[in-house]
């Protein structure tokens, strides 16, 4: 066996961001049609904290998660009490409290409210899209957000501003981009982000999630909203629709039959040039060409002699294989050719 020393300058590692579609089956759209939940769910005690949203009718073969939708408010507003003794405890306190400690965790933030920005971007209430988990590896891929939202009438694409802005901008360790009137990853008004009530919402794509603000979305078109007010009744009793809110944000989206985006990961690889000189690899290792005296039998191998190259192993110090590349044909070397060969190493 020949083996061949790397040098340090013939080894380099790479990192690459790898993008896919998001959604089951290899999609990177969800219309109207692909957008399913549970009236099981609904009607229960979990259907007051969120919705599931999946692919297919639930009791279909195949059927998946894709998201979920909440509602959250901070005096627990648009939802009933846990116990009516104590009014305060609700499903809706419980998401927003959730959210907003998920969201400011460690920032050294202060506050007890979100902040969509502008001078009135303070929001006691949100609404909340969170991806599942199942469908992507590392995060989501800022500047790929489409969301169109419609209040029956009226219809608003959203975006995250990942292509307006060229800084990106950290809630603790965690990306964090407005979300905006246009399309990927761009705004249709550059010259102003914000609605009167601040922006429309929050993307986090290292968290797979996406923050809404209901201020926003309530504005009449005129002003950039179209016209979703959520229900804040303080209800008493769970025989009201506690769940208003999480269906308006849900129907809300499928009447704007497009939710698109893509998933992303970050891949790293080190390659390793393979540099073959004149004079090295060119005797065969094959113990067939040599006869029981150790003679050469064939003297084409003694005065032209030549190998095909086919396989590159990589090994340590002890002489332990680690790697095997395998070339797509062989190349023939002989003492004419030099040969230079990339090896990618990825995890």
């Amino acid at each position: 066996m020949s083996f061949i020393n790397f040098d340090t300058a013939d080894s380099i590692i790479t990192s690459e961001a790898i993008t896919g579609p998001l959604w089951s089956n290899n999609t990177y759209t969800l219309t109207s049609g692909s957008m399913f939940t549970s009236s099981v769910q609904e009607a229960s005690v979990p259907g007051t904290f969120y919705l599931n949203v999946n692919n297919l009718a639930i009791s279909t073969s195949g059927s998946e998660l894709q998201y979920t939708v909440a509602y959250g408010h901070a005096s627990g507003s648009g939802s009933a009490p846990f116990n009516t003794a104590m009014p305060g405890l609700t499903p809706t306190k419980a998401i927003y409290e959730q959210y907003y400690n998920t969201l400011y965790a460690g920032s050294g933030i202060t506050g007890s409210l979100v902040n969509f920005g502008g001078n009135n971007g303070l929001s006691k209430d949100m609404y909340v899209i969170n991806i599942s988990r199942a469908r992507y590896k590392e995060s989501l891929k800022p500047g790929s957000l489409n969301l169109r939202l419609s209040s029956g009438s009226t219809i608003i694409n959203l975006t995250d501003d990942s292509n307006n802005n060229s800084v990106v901008s950290y809630i603790g360790a965690n990306r964090v981009y407005n979300l905006v009137s246009g399309s990927n990853g761009l705004s249709y008004n550059t010259s102003s982000l914000q609605t009167a009530s601040g922006s429309y919402g929050i993307y986090l794509p290292d968290m797979a999630t996406i923050i809404l603000n209901p201020r926003a979305l309530a504005l009449a078109q005129a002003s950039g909203g179209i016209g979703l007010v959520p229900d804040e009744t303080a209800s008493t009793s769970y025989t009201a629709a506690y769940n208003t809110n999480n269906n308006k944000l849900y129907n809300s989206i499928r009447l704007g039959n497009g939710f698109s985006l893509s998933s992303q990961e970050t891949v790293s690889a080190r390659y390793y040039d393979v540099h073959v000189k004149y004079a090295e690899l060119n005797y065969t290792t094959n113990p067939s060409v040599i006869d029981t005296n150790g003679n050469i039998i064939y003297d084409t191998m003694i005065y032209n002699p030549q190998t095909f190259v086919t396989t590159v192993g990589l090994y340590n110090e002890q002489n332990e294989l680690l790697a095997v590349a395998k070339l797509s044909k062989p190349l023939t070397k002989d003492f004419t050719k030099t040969l230079t060969l990339r090896v990618k190493l990825q995890a």
